[in-house]
This record gives structure tokens, C-alpha cells and sequence, in this order.
């Protein structure tokens, strides 16, 4: 559905869904109410129907010439300004600081309340909260540029970059028309995401005049967008890095100096009055200080970090969710309109066109043999190393073998050397035992028979004892 604004006569087109709806012109940022759906006459009808079957009939006649370097067209959509964004945090900085200072201080003996606990913690800890806190706006700040870029390429998008009211057709008779229109759109419009894409599919149109070429053009324009545009948010990442790491460093400084502080606690006065519980509360309140600005400074730099997350998350999501949506554009409004003059233009006769087939098929065939000559090249290679790796380790598993059947005979003699041996010893220590007791033996029964020899007709009296020594 297509319309022009009022202020600056640009044409545009919306989606039928949003009929009825109030947007802002891309060109002069006026409010525009889109008209509600019209049904189409039948002889817009025809009219539409008998455009498109218009085409030229010698392909090859002289064509409008395309001045493609006519107007200056800046960087790339994605970009912005980070010096303004700088700017931007600093002065942000500033106010922060100056309206936080404005709140009232801590009394010497009383507790913080609310604003007196939030002036300590942004003013009163170290210089790591205010180079946190400038960090924490200088990165809002781009993403507050990036959401308002990202909101005018929104909005270029209902554009008509195409008008139909030149013709239902892009071909090379009037594809000076289609460009013209685009150089005519204001400065800002120039430098969009959906103006950029189709600007650079027509020139290449009117250089190549191939369709499927600018298919793949605009594929690979697709990609080159969608990296710039995750590329561009560089600086944020490092900046939601670089937050959380001041924080760390705030903690190691408190952490560092509270440390430092502990000679006093030990020795508080010089030495003097290290019983007096005053004089030990007094020496703890530096210490108890610097763990404050240790543990605080983390804290903030965590919270802030947190919360710049999620909105960066977010616009890049939105951002290459635009780059989606001007690929989808031009599949529906550009390639589908793009008439090229036929295959047969190309290549003149069927003949011809099956012999380009041919030579296509030839030289892809050739391609295919000498990447396969290569590849079974390769793994013969590979193969050949394969079989010397297996050899080298067969011989080193021969020569473990080996090793292992000499250890192991070692091992048994020495067993049966040892076996043998103890056998002996116990051999001979048996008879010798055995040898000694027989002796005993022999002797007792020797000295027994030479008894018995002295008593033989001898008769043995023996006397028993009474009670008192009487016999």
C-alpha cells in the first residue's frame, strides 16, 4: 500500500496490516495517518497487467547511462557517532555527580539514612566509583544512539525505494529511473540499511544484468551487513567488560589498604593502651573503612553491569532482526521484479545455451577429478605413513616381547637357584639336629647299660623316713 507525505512529497509504503495507523515520515519525521485499503479498479488492473509484458526488443541497444558516484553516501547504516556518545557520558557524569552531591552528608554521631547512604557510596568511597559510573553512561549513551539509529532504519523501511508508477518491472531501460529515485530521497534516508541494499543491487544490475547474480550479490550484502552490524557493538562489549573488571580493581585497592592498616589495630598508640577497648575501636574504623570501599565498589560496578546488559542484549537482537527484514524486502519487491531479458538474450540460441550448459558441466567435471586425483592423493599419503607408524610400533612391541621372555627366564632360574638352595639348607640343618639328638640318644642308653652292668646281683634297700627323722 503505497502513499506520500504531505511536507516533503516522498512516496511511501506500509504493510496492510498497519492501514489507519499514525507513523513518522523517515524524510522530515512529520506524523502521517496511513489511508485505509482501497480496492483496486479493474483497469489499475490491466493497466498493472499490461506494463509488465512491455520489454524491449533488442536486449543489447544503448541503455541510460547510470552515474553510480553522483552523490556521497557516507558509512556504513550501522555506525554512529562514539565521540558524541563520549560526550555524552561525560556530561551525563557530570550531572550525576553534581546531583548526588546535592544530597545531605552523614552526621558525625548519627546512622545514614537513604540519601546520606547513596552521597557515601557514590562520593565518599574512592575515584574507582566515578570512573565506574562514567563507564556506566558512556556506554548507555551508545546504546541510546544505537535504539534511535535502529528506530530511523525502522522507519526508512516504509519507504517505497521501488515505485511501481515507473514501471511493474526493473529492467535495463529504466533502471536509471529506479536510481535516480534513490538519490533523490534526503540525506538522512541515503544512509539506510533497505536504501544502501538496493541502491547496490541496481548498480550491480545495470553492471552484470544477470538475475541470479544479484541474488547472490545481495546474499553475500546480507552477510556483510549482518557482521558490521555485530561488529558496531564492539565498544559495548568491551565497555560492559571493562565495568565489572573497576570494580575488581576498587576491591584489591580496599583490600590492599585495609591491610595497611592493621599495624595500627595491632599496636594502637604507639603501644600505649592496647587493653583500652576505645583506643582498639578507634584503630578499626580505617580498616572497616577501605573494606567498605573494597566490597562497595564491586557492588556497583556488578549492579551496573547487570543493567547495561540486557538493553544491549536486546538491540542487537532488534538490529539483526532489521537486517532479516531488508533481505525479506528485497526478495519480495526487488528480485521478483528484476527482468534480466531472458536466457535466451544471453546466450543467443539454444545452441548456444546448451553449449554453455556443457562447458559448464565440463569444467565443474574437472574440477570435481582433479579436487578427487588430489584427495585419494592425499590419503595414499596418509595411508603410507599409516603402515610405517604400525610397522615402528609392531617392532617396538616385538622388542618389548623380547625383553619381557629374556626377564622372565632370568626371573625363574633365580627362582629355582633360590628353591634349591633353601632345600639344601633345610637338608642340612634336618640331619645335623637330627644327628645331634641321636648322639644324646646313644650316650644316655650307653650310661643306662654300664648302671645296669654295676647292679647286676646287687639288691637296692630303700629306706623311707618317718616323721620326726626316724627311719
Amino acid at each position: 500500500m503505497n502513499f506520500v507525505c504531505p511536507t516533503c512529497s516522498i512516496t511511501l509504503q506500509a504493510e496492510p496490516e498497519l492501514a489507519g495507523k499514525t507513523v513518522k515520515c523517515p524524510g522530515c519525521s512529520t506524523k502521517i495517518q496511513i489511508p485505509e485499503l482501497e480496492e483496486p479498479t479493474q483497469e489499475a488492473e490491466h493497466e498493472e497487467h499490461s506494463a509488465g509484458e512491455e520489454i524491449a526488443d533488442d536486449y543489447y541497444d544503448s541503455l541510460p547511462e547510470l552515474n553510480m558516484n553522483a552523490v556521497e553516501h557516507g558509512p556504513h547504516p550501522s555506525k554512529i557517532n562514539f565521540l558524541i556518545a563520549l560526550g555524552l557520558g561525560v556530561v551525563a557524569t557530570f550531572m550525576f555527580c553534581v546531583i548526588i552531591g546535592m544530597f545531605p552528608s552523614k552526621p558525625e554521631n548519627g546512622d545514614h539514612t537513604a540519601l546520606t547512604y547513596i552521597r557515601s557510596f557514590f562520593l565518599e568511597r574512592s575515584w574507582v566509583q566515578y570512573a565506574t559510573t562514567f563507564l556506566m553512561f558512556f556506554c548507555l549513551a551508545i546504546l541510546v544512539l544505537k535504539l534511535l539509529n535502529i528506530r530511523k532504519q525502522r522507519r526508512a523501511m516504509l519507504i517505497q525505494a521501488l515505485p511501481t508508477d515507473i514501471d511493474t518491472e526493473i529492467t535495463p531501460q529504466n533502471l536509471k529511473a529506479f536510481h535516480d529515485n534513490l538519490l533523490n530521497f534526503p540525506k538522512p534516508l541515503r544512509n539506510t540499511y533497505i536504501v544502501n541494499r538496493i541502491r547496490k543491487s541496481l548498480e550491480f544490475f545495470y553492471v552484470r544484468q544477470n538475475n541470479p547474480e544479484v541474488a547472490q550479490m545481495i546474499s553475500s550484502q546480507s552477510d556483510v551487513d549482518a557482521n558490521k552490524a555485530a561488529s558496531s557493538y564492539s565498544l559495548v562489549k568491551v565497555l560492559l567488560w571493562a565495568i565489572p573488571i573497576m570494580g575488581f580493581i576498587g576491591t584489591v585497592m580496599g583490600i590492599g589498604q585495609a591491610i595497611g592498616q592493621f599495624d595500627k589495630v595491632l599496636n594502637p598508640a604507639g603501644g600505649e593502651g592496647a587493653g583500652d577497648l576505645s583506643a582498639l575501636t578507634e584503630s578499626l574504623s580505617p580498616v572497616l573503612a577501605q573494606m567498605g570501599v573494597a566490597f562497595d565498589t564491586t557492588l556497583l560496578a556488578l549492579v551496573f553491569s547487570i543493567i547495561l546488559s540486557f538493553p544491549a542484549s536486546g538491540l542487537q537482537s532488534q538490529e539483526e532482526d532489521l537486517v532479516s527484514d531488508v533481505d525479506e524486502y528485497c526478495i519480495d519487491n526487488l528480485l521478483k521484479r528484476l527482468n534480466d531479458g531472458g536466457a535466451a538474450s544471453n546466450f543467443g540460441s539454444d545452441a548456444g545455451l546448451l553449449k554453455a550448459i556443457g562447458d559448464a558441466m565440463a569444467s565443474n567435471q574437472k574440477d570435481v577429478m582433479s579436487k578427487f586425483a588430489s584427495v585419494q592423493k592425499g590419503m595414499s599419503e596418509s595411508l603410507n605413513n599409516q603402515t610405517k607408524q604400525y610397522e615402528k610400533v609392531a617392532t617396538a612391541v616385538e622388542a618389548q616381547l623380547s625383553a619381557i621372555g629374556e626377564r622372565a627366564e632370568k626371573y625363574e632360574s633365580r627362582l629355582d637357584e633360590d628353591f634349591f638352595q633353601s632345600l639344601e639348607k633345610i637338608r642340612t640343618e634336618s640331619v645335623s639336629a637330627i644327628t645331634s639328638q641321636v648322639n644324646g640318644l646313644s650316650e644316655g642308653i650307653q650310661n643306662l647299660n654300664s648302671v645296669l652292668a654295676d647292679l647286676n646281683g646287687k639288691q637296692v634297700v630303700v629306706k623311707k623316713k618317718g616323721w620326726f627323722g626316724r627311719s
